[in-house]
C-alpha cells in the first residue's frame, strides 16, 4: 500500500510539473494583452475543481491560446 501511495505521489508531481505557464513567452507580446491572459489564468485557477491537475492543464492551454492571439511587440 505504501508503494502504491508513493507511486501515486510521484505521478501527481510529474503531471503538475507538465502544466505550467513558465514556458509561455509573455515578453514577446503586447503587455496589456499578456496581462489580460495572466488575469484569465488566475481566474481560471481560482475556481474550485475536483480535478485540480486537469484544471491546471486546461487553464494553461487557455493561456497559451490567449498569448498566441496577442499582437507581437
Amino acid at each position: 500500500m505504501k508503494a502504491a501511495l508513493r507511486l501515486f505521489s510521484v505521478w501527481v508531481l510529474l503531471l503538475a510539473g507538465c502544466a505550467n505557464v513558465n514556458d509561455i513567452n509573455m515578453s514577446a507580446v503586447e503587455s496589456s494583452c499578456g496581462q489580460s491572459c495572466t488575469k484569465s489564468y488566475s481566474e481560471c485557477m481560482g475556481a474550485f475543481s475536483f480535478f485540480p491537475i486537469q484544471q491546471q492543464h486546461q487553464c494553461t492551454d487557455v493561456v497559451r491560446l490567449c498569448v498566441q492571439s496577442c499582437p507581437a511587440r
